[in-house]
C-alpha cells in the first residue's frame, strides 16, 4: 500500500515538473522570439484617382478585345514617396494581361541617361484601367523632378505575340511611351507638365554569344562573350554610346552514372552595361596554346565576323606552329545577316568538370537583353535618344566554332627534311649503286639517242652516189653572126647534080 502511494506521488511530481517545464519554455519563447506583423498599405481605387482630373472621360477609352497594347495615361507621386503609373489596356480583362516593367530615366529628355528598368506591381484595376506601383523607385525631394519614360512592357504571350527567329526567345513585349513628365513647386503651388520626346526603335535584333577556349587545361574553361546585334528605324553613321539591360543567372548541370542528369538554376540578377566606342577588351586564357582575343565594345557586324574568322598564332616553337580562329557558323551568319551593329556587353565564365562516373558544367546564363539608350551621329548631327526595345534571350549554344591548325615551323620542316634524307640513305644503302646507275642511264639516254642519230646521218651521207653535173653551153662569142643566122632569110637549097653522069 505504501509502495503504491509512493508511486502515485512520483507520477504526480513528474507531471508537475513537465507542466512547469512547458510553462517556462512557452514563456521563454515569447520573451526571446519577436513576432513580425506585416503592414498592409491600402491604395485608393484607380477610378477615384482618375476622376480627380476634371477632364477625364471614360468613354474615350473603349474596350477592344483584340487590342493587347499598353498605353500610359499618366503618372502620380504619393505622399509616401511612391510613384504610380495609370495604364489604359484596351483588351481589359479578356486576356488578363498585366504590365511587368517600365523604363524610366530621372533626367530631362535632352540629357537622358541612366535609363533603368523598374518592375511594376498591379495595385488594382477597373475594366480597361490599371493602376501600378513602380517598385524600387523612391520619389526625390528635389524641387524639380523628371520622369522620362521610353517604354512599358508586358510578358510575352505566344497566342497573340510573334516570336523571334534563330533560337531567340522574347520574354517581354515593348510598347512605346515616349513622354517626359515633370513635377515641381512653383510659387508654393504644385506644378506638373508632360511633353512628347524623340526616341529610336530597335527593328531587328539577335542575341547570342561566342565562346573562346582558354587553351588546353585539365578541366577545360572558356570565356563566353555576349552580344546583341540589331538594326534601328533611323540611319546611324557612327554609334558612340549604348546602354544595355540584361539579367544573369548562375547555372550548373551534372550527369551521374545510374542516377541521371540534374540542373540547378540560381537567382536572377538585374545588370546594366554602359558602352562607348572607345572601349576595348582583351582576353587571354590560362591554358596551353591559349589565344589572345581582342574586340571593341561597339562594332559593326562586318567587323565582328571578320575578327572571328582571322587565324592567330598561339604557339611558335622549334618544330611546330599552332594557329586558332573562332569561326562564326553558317547559322550564326544567317542570324547576323542584314543587321548593322553589334554591342558586346558582357563576358562570363564556362567550365567543364569530370570525375569517376560523373561530369558537368558551370556557367552563367545571360538573358532578357534590352537596349535602353543610343547616342549616335547621322549626317554630322549627334543624337542621344532612349530606345523602344523588347526583352530577348538567345540560345544556350555559341554561334562560333574554334578551329586549330597545327603545322611544322620553318625550322621543323628543315629538321624533318634532314631526318628523311638520312633515313633514305640508310634504307636504300644496299641498292644505291644500282639506283645511281639507273639514274645515270636515264640521264644519259637522251644524249646517246642524239649521238646515234648524228652518226646515222653521217653514214647515210657517205653511201649516197654523186649526181652528174651538166656544164653550161659555151658563151656565144659572135653575137652578130648569131643575129644574122637567126634573122636572115633562108638560102634556097641548091639542086645537086651528078657531074659524072649525064
Amino acid at each position: 500500500m505504501r509502495k503504491e502511494k509512493q508511486l502515485k506521488i512520483k507520477r504526480c511530481a513528474v507531471l508537475l515538473l513537465l507542466a512547469v517545464f512547458c510553462i517556462v519554455m512557452i514563456w521563454g519563447g515569447q520573451a526571446t522570439a519577436p513576432i513580425a506583423y506585416a503592414e498592409s498599405n491600402s491604395y485608393t481605387n484607380i477610378l477615384d484617382d482618375l476622376r480627380k482630373d476634371e477632364n477625364f472621360t471614360p468613354s474615350l477609352y473603349p474596350t477592344k478585345s483584340d487590342d493587347y497594347s499598353l498605353q500610359v495615361m499618366q503618372i502620380a507621386e504619393s505622399t509616401d514617396k511612391e510613384l504610380f503609373v495609370y495604364v489604359y489596356q484596351p483588351s481589359g480583362q479578356v486576356k488578363g494581361l498585366k504590365a511587368s516593367s517600365i523604363n524610366i530615366s530621372l533626367k530631362p529628355r535632352q540629357d537622358i541617361a541612366d535609363v533603368r528598368n523598374y518592375k511594376l506591381t498591379l495595385l488594382n484595376s477597373s475594366g480597361v484601367f490599371y493602376k501600378y506601383l513602380v517598385d524600387g523607385l523612391t520619389v526625390s525631394t528635389a524641387d524639380t523632378r523628371y520622369y522620362t519614360i521610353t517604354t512599358i512592357l508586358r510578358p510575352f504571350d505566344k497566342t497573340i505575340d510573334e516570336g523571334a527567329d534563330h533560337g531567340n526567345e522574347i520574354s517581354e513585349v515593348d510598347y512605346k511611351v515616349a513622354k517626359e513628365y515633370c513635377f515641381a513647386t512653383v510659387n508654393g503651388e504644385p506644378f506638373s507638365r508632360v511633353l512628347d520626346i524623340e526616341t529610336i526603335e530597335i527593328t531587328d535584333k539577335f542575341v547570342g554569344f561566342v565562346r573562346y577556349k582558354n587553351g588546353f587545361e585539365l578541366w577545360p574553361t572558356s570565356c563566353d562573350s555576349h552580344f546583341v546585334a540589331f538594326n534601328t528605324d533611323r540611319p546611324i553613321d557612327r554609334l558612340l554610346e549604348a546602354d544595355v539591360y540584361y539579367t544573369s543567372q548562375g547555372y550548373s548541370s551534372s550527369a551521374v552514372a545510374f542516377e541521371g542528369e540534374n540542373e540547378t538554376f540560381y537567382e536572377k540578377e538585374d545588370r546594366y552595361a554602359y558602352l562607348d566606342y572607345t572601349q576595348k577588351v582583351e582576353h587571354t586564357g590560362g591554358g596551353w596554346f591559349a589565344p589572345t582575343y581582342k574586340w571593341d565594345r561597339i562594332e559593326t557586324v562586318e567587323q565582328f565576323i571578320a575578327e572571328n574568322e582571322t587565324f592567330q598564332n598561339v604557339y611558335s616553337g622549334a618544330i611546330i606552329d599552332v594557329n586558332v580562329a573562332g569561326n562564326i557558323t553558317e547559322a550564326g551568319k544567317q542570324a547576323l545577316k542584314g543587321k548593322q551593329w553589334v554591342l558586346r556587353f558582357a563576358e562570363t565564365n564556362y567550365q567543364i568538370w569530370s570525375g569517376t562516373g560523373a561530369s558537368g558544367t558551370f556557367s552563367t546564363l545571360v538573358g532578357d537583353v534590352m537596349i535602353l539608350r543610343l547616342k549616335f551621329e547621322t549626317d554630322g548631327i549627334v543624337y542621344n535618344l532612349g530606345t523602344i526595345d523588347n526583352k530577348q534571350t538567345g540560345s544556350r549554344d555559341p554561334i562560333n566554332e574554334e578551329r586549330y591548325e597545327v603545322g611544322l615551323s620553318d625550322t621543323g620542316k628543315l629538321i624533318f627534311l634532314i631526318i628523311g634524307l638520312i633515313l633514305l640513305f640508310v634504307i636504300l644503302g644496299p641498292i644505291l649503286p644500282y639506283i645511281a646507275k639507273a639514274i645515270v642511264w636515264v640521264i644519259m639516254l637522251p644524249f646517246e639517242a642524239i649521238a646515234a642519230m648524228i652518226n646515222g646521218i653521217k653514214k647515210a651521207a657517205k653511201k649516197k652516189p654523186k649526181d652528174k653535173v651538166q656544164t653550161p653551153q659555151a658563151v656565144q662569142t659572135n653575137p652578130q653572126k648569131e643575129y644574122k643566122n637567126k634573122y636572115s632569110p633562108p638560102v634556097p637549097k641548091q639542086r645537086k647534080t651528078n657531074k659524072g653522069k649525064r
